[in-house]
């Protein structure tokens, strides 16, 4: 998060050494918790379309998923859509020299057409069903769903230190051959897993 330092300046001169560095210590605390207040009142769903968003520009696909240079890259919510209009924001975007498209989608025949796919807490019940269905597909699974990528996902959401963070199994990332960024690996927790169908 990026801090707007406008909000964080002493506009008035300061004459005793003293109360200056008092003054500027009581300013980095107001603008660090400014900060922390923001990061907790903000939407969580917010943060998670944004790092959607993110993920096109950390993964590569194999240049078969796209038709032609002016293919999107597809984001797919399954199953309840908890973003609301939120993940319309990037679809004027660009990533990776592509357009961005935004597909809400209930029926498993569209997972094939999807890049990237949301699915929602709703199909918790079949989630290995759904698993089963895109083991082999390049199509990046993410979701919130509790111990989603040790299930067999690509990138679970988790709660971590009261903040946002994710879970990532390579393995499966893998057999989808949709390739993780280091970077964005090394920001992740790995985690190993049992496939649906059987083990890795």
């Amino acid at each position: 998060m990026l801090l707007n330092t406008n909000h964080c300046r002493v506009v008035a001169p300061v004459k005793k050494n003293g109360f200056k560095k008092l003054l500027i210590r009581t300013i980095i605390f107001l603008c660090a918790w400014q900060v922390n207040t923001a990061i907790a009142v903000g939407s969580e769903y917010k943060l998670k379309a944004a790092y959607l968003y993110q993920f096109t520009k950390f993964t590569q696909w194999p240049e078969s998923k796209f038709e032609d240079a002016n293919t999107p890259i597809k984001i797919c919510v399954l199953g309840h859509n908890p973003f609301g209009s939120l993940l319309d924001n990037f679809s004027n975007r660009l990533s990776q020299q592509r357009s961005i498209s935004i597909k809400l989608i209930k029926n498993l025949k569209a997972l094939p057409d999807c890049h990237i796919v949301y699915i929602d807490k709703s199909e918790k019940r079949r989630l290995q069903n759904i698993l089963k269905k895109i083991k082999n597909m390049p199509v990046l699974s993410v979701s919130d769903i509790t111990g989603f990528a040790q299930k067999g996902g690509i990138i679970g959401f988790i709660p971590k230190h009261k903040k946002l963070g994710i879970e990532v199994n390579i393995k499966a990332s893998k057999i989808a051959k949709t390739k993780l960024s280091s970077k964005l690996i090394e920001i992740s927790s790995v985690v190993d897993s049992e496939m649906p169908g059987g083990k890795l």
